[in-house]
């Protein structure tokens, strides 16, 4: 294809791509003939990982080009398996059944109807009338949320659980099309589920202690403007 089509389909201009190209981003096209240039479905595979991976701030070029020498250069590819494993490994893999509701919100201290709310805003999952492991831990500690005070009695409803749902969803969402673009072609599944593991347990921690001071310093944002 010659250079217009590769800007058409690529979205990307021509003195980009040649720079590009420079810098060793891009092959440099077949020429058969002096001064024709002629540009493959390659240009457009690696100008689509480039602009994916720009989107990302503060990657440096020589980041990319290290995605792009890869094997599937750079190319999302699936890690079957990666779930099973991650879940083995965090200690929440499904068992077999799960915790029927009525029971569920028993031993999570919560009405039927406070889980079902909870259900219902994507807090939890149920499948098949039960709760997976995972969602019977959460449950149980939006219980202990409960039983801390923050109860209707005091103004908070099982509906606030879905305020964290909210934030998180799109935040675990850049965070795996992160991680499969990063690592996609660097080695086997059996290292993306130990990376993957460590990612989850150590980014828990991080966040925690982010949450804790974003909200020690609006407490002292919000006395400061009470006291104003």
């Amino acid at each position: 294809m010659k250079m217009r089509e590769l800007e058409q389909r690529s979205g990307v201009g021509r003195e980009t791509i040649r720079y590009y190209i420079r810098v060793g981003l891009l092959p440099e096209p077949a020429r058969p003939k002096p001064n024709v240039a002629d540009y493959a479905e390659e240009h457009v595979r690696r100008l689509g990982v480039i602009k994916r991976l720009q989107a990302e701030t503060y990657l440096p070029l020589s980041f990319i080009k290290e995605v792009l020498d890869r094997p599937n250069a750079g190319e999302i590819a699936p890690l079957p398996g990666l779930d099973a494993m991650l879940a083995a490994s965090l200690g929440v893999a499904p068992a077999n059944g799960g915790a029927p509701l009525a029971r569920a919100a028993a031993q999570a201290g919560l009405t039927l109807a406070e889980l079902e709310v909870l259900a219902r805003d994507g807090v939890v999952s149920v499948t098949d009338g039960a709760l997976a492991p995972i969602d019977l831990a959460i449950a149980k500690a939006w219980g202990r949320v409960k039983a801390a005070g923050y109860s209707p009695e005091a103004g908070f409803f099982a509906e606030d659980a879905s305020i964290y749902v909210q934030a998180l969803a799109p935040l675990a969402r850049r965070e795996i099309e992160r991680f499969y673009g990063r690592l996609t072609g660097s080695g086997t599944v059996e290292d993306a589920a130990r990376l993957g593991q460590a990612g989850v347990e150590l980014i828990n921690e991080l966040i925690a202690l982010l949450r804790t001071r974003i909200l020690l310093d609006l407490v002292a944002e919000m006395n400061a403007r009470a006291g104003s």
